[in-house]
């Protein structure tokens, strides 16, 4: 089998894990870590290399970006954390300067390689991402609601004592605040959840709010978060390098909206191959939308 050589931007909280997620899933792969402190990079590259007896890894080594823009797949997770008193404005701001100075080193891109955007905010810098690359729209795209809908399948499993694999259960929208859950086409065997007696809609209401708050409790506690997306990424990842077509909530573009958001879409080899149209009801459609116009602004931002 092909030898995939992924590349991690950012061997922060974020990237590392991702990376350790990467090695745990026995993936024949090289991991390359790019990072603007050689020393941090130097540091994690030895720690993870200790783990390396225990995995089918190849290799995990230290890169430069123009080496980063001739692997198969490449995941942005370098970028600032919002800091008390800083408007998202200014995060914004600060973040697309690093994405504009990652992406431009890193070229040119191999023209088949996937980038997958992890930095925030997700749906504004994937679609920034997209703007100054000569790549497909649907060979870059962002971690969107994976997360946020494992969250919500978690909560429900427990809920319903049910494994999640059973539970087919959609966050979608912004990767944020404006977030909304797609009730209306949740299902578990075929079977609408809002049909099980013990989903009343003060109990959805309250679902929804654990889902979208978790993130505030988490960073609350340790400051920041980062295995779940570790492990979502990792996912990812899977996914696109044995071809597995399986449907998840991600940011892509979406012509109609014009902006970047997360959607139910078809992960393939070659990036995003579906995006499925999924029917809302009236009150989702109303969300996405609002969801869509708060992106916007966002991106008006930059």
């Amino acid at each position: 089998m092909k030898q995939t050589k992924i590349a991690i931007i950012g061997a922060g909280s974020v990237g590392t894990t991702i990376a350790y997620a990467l090695m745990w899933k026995n993936i024949a792969a090289e991991i390359m870590l790019v990072d603007i402190n050689d020393e941090r990079c130097k540091g994690e590259i030895l720690d993870l290399s200790d783990a390396l007896p225990f995995c089918c890894l190849s290799k995990v080594y230290k890169g430069t970006l123009k080496n980063a823009g001739q692997t198969d797949i490449v995941i942005i997770s370098a970028g600032a954390r919002q800091k008390k008193d800083q408007t998202r404005a200014e995060l914004i701001k600060i973040n697309k300067r690093i994405i504009h100075s990652i992406i431009k080193e890193m070229k040119p891109v191999n023209k088949d390689t996937i980038i997958i955007m992890v930095t925030n905010p997700v749906d504004v810098l994937t679609y920034y991402a997209q703007s100054i690359t000569d790549l497909s729209k649907d060979q870059i795209f962002g971690s969107g609601t994976y997360l946020d809908s494992q969250r919500l399948r978690n909560i429900l499993s427990r809920k319903l004592n049910i494994a999640e694999q059973s539970i087919e259960a959609y966050v979608l929208g912004e990767h944020g605040d404006s977030q909304f859950i797609a009730w209306s086409c949740m299902s578990l065997a075929g079977i609408p959840i809002t049909k099980f007696p013990s989903f009343s809609t003060g109990e959805l209401q309250k679902i929804s709010d654990t889902t979208r708050n978790k993130v505030y409790e988490i960073i609350k506690c340790k400051g920041a978060t980062f295995f779940g997306i570790g492990a979502c990424v990792a996912d990812i990842c899977e996914n696109i390098i044995f071809d597995q077509k399986r449907v998840m909530p991600l940011s892509f573009y979406n012509k109609t909206l014009n902006v970047c958001l997360s959607m139910p879409a078809v992960l393939g080899s070659k990036g995003i191959e579906q995006k499925l149209p999924i029917k809302l009801n009236k009150q989702e459609q109303k969300e996405l939308k609002q969801s869509a116009d708060k992106i916007k602004r966002m991106i008006q931002d930059l």
